[in-house]
């Protein structure tokens, strides 16, 4: 599953992301990063989910290609391509279908691998988490991408 994993984020950011914009896409990429990987470090350490088999047994106690590679991965793709144009009701139509396809994810692999054990919790349960997070992600990054663009716009 791992293999699995990682080949998945592979795809995914190449056939669906940005190769125009690969700056933005890493940046992307690291804000999901801290936002996902201290959270799942604080689940395991707080014992609400567990990771039997990891990449990186003596550096965590978390899973390495879940939270630091695929769901980062995940939310470029989101960005990418999330209706801005199309009213509110098709933007949280996708908010919904693209984390309802990430908790799937999620608990697919809690289920049928050792990759993921959940003591207290459950996958469905991530699903207020990750849409709360994904529209504060967004929000931040249009923010972010906002910022950037008037102090290119001034230094010319």
């Amino acid at each position: 599953m791992m293999v699995a994993l990682a080949i998945a984020s592979i795809l995914l950011v190449t056939v669906l992301g940005r190769p125009d914009k690969p700056r933005e896409s890493l940046f992307l990429f690291t804000l999901d990063q801290t936002v996902t990987w201290p959270t799942t470090i604080l689940a395991v350490y707080s014992g609400i989910l567990e990771s039997p088999v990891r990449l990186f047994p003596k550096a965590t106690d978390s899973n390495f290609l879940l939270s630091f590679i695929f769901f980062p991965t995940a939310f470029v793709v989101y960005y990418w391509h999330y209706p801005r144009s199309r009213n509110h009701f098709a933007q949280i139509a996708y908010t919904l279908a693209f984390t309802g396809a990430i908790i799937l994810v999620h608990v697919a692999v809690q289920k049928y691998t050792d990759l993921l054990l959940s003591i207290t919790f459950s996958g469905y349960k991530a699903v207020p988490f990750f849409i709360i997070s994904y529209f504060l992600k967004r929000i931040y990054a249009d923010w972010y991408f906002s910022q950037l663009a008037k102090l290119r716009s001034d230094q010319q």
